[in-house]
């Protein structure tokens, strides 16, 4: 009788390859087709400032601009008019006596990067206008690491999301003995304990295809001046 062990072996090979290729999981090739967002995980120490559980209310930040979640249009990044967007916010909790506001961005690499930073925002405002920067004290941005409104225009492609977060405090943080300008960890450890609540926009930025950041390529954008040596931006008075 004739064997056919070998044909039987060769079999069971392929089958124990198929079961060891499937349970690795799809190949390089194929990885991140379909991505349309990154998609960083961990959490940023922007969010993890915001009070724990159910929030209180129904605190609201929105802009007549963009809705949450929605694509945030090329005059208010770095790629446009650089412009600040219009905002503006319903329902503070309750005791509110200040306002801090903070546009952030979490890159792959889970780095929090800050675009906007304001504080002593008067408890009496609940709008600001397109490209208005002096409702409040405005504190430092990591992009370029100057007192300023960084229009978004991160590298690489895809979709990137940045957050507008409008914390409602119960009294002004104190900030009087700190290191000018004022970073995004000095202030939210100032307002420890003192946040009553916080209101949330996502909005969403894709470069469009040849975008570039060299100066030549791109409309200026303000603060393409370097600052000077106190921190304070382009045209402004160092205080």
């Amino acid at each position: 009788m004739r064997t056919h062990l070998p044909n039987f072996t060769l079999l069971v090979g392929m089958f124990c390859l198929m079961n060891i290729l499937s349970a690795a999981g799809p190949s390089e090739k194929g990885k991140g087709q379909g991505k349309k967002m990154e998609t960083p995980t961990g959490t940023d120490f922007v969010t993890a400032a915001k009070p724990a559980g159910k929030p209180v209310g129904n605190f609201t930040l929105t802009s007549p601009a963009v809705k949450d979640g929605g694509d945030l249009p090329k005059e208010y990044t770095g790629d446009g008019e650089s412009a600040s967007p219009p905002l503006a916010w319903t329902n503070p909790p309750k005791g509110t006596q200040s306002y801090a506001l903070i546009m952030h961005h979490l890159d792959p690499d889970n780095n929090t990067k800050i675009y906007w930073l304001e504080y002593d925002i008067a408890p009496t405002v609940s709008s600001v206008a397109k490209n208005v920067q002096d409702f409040g004290t405005m504190g430092k941005s990591t992009v370029h690491n100057r007192v300023e409104y960084a229009p978004p225009h991160s590298k690489g492609p895809g979709a990137k999301k940045y957050i507008l977060t409008l914390f409602a405090l119960s009294v002004k943080p104190d900030l009087k003995n700190a290191t000018q300008p004022i970073t995004a960890e000095v202030l939210l450890a100032a307002m420890k304990g003192k946040i009553l609540g916080a209101a949330d926009l996502s909005v969403i930025y894709t470069r469009p295809a040849g975008a570039s950041d060299e100066e030549e390529k791109r409309p200026a954008r303000k603060g393409d001046r370097p600052n000077d040596a106190s921190g304070a931006p382009p045209n402004r008075p160092s205080k």
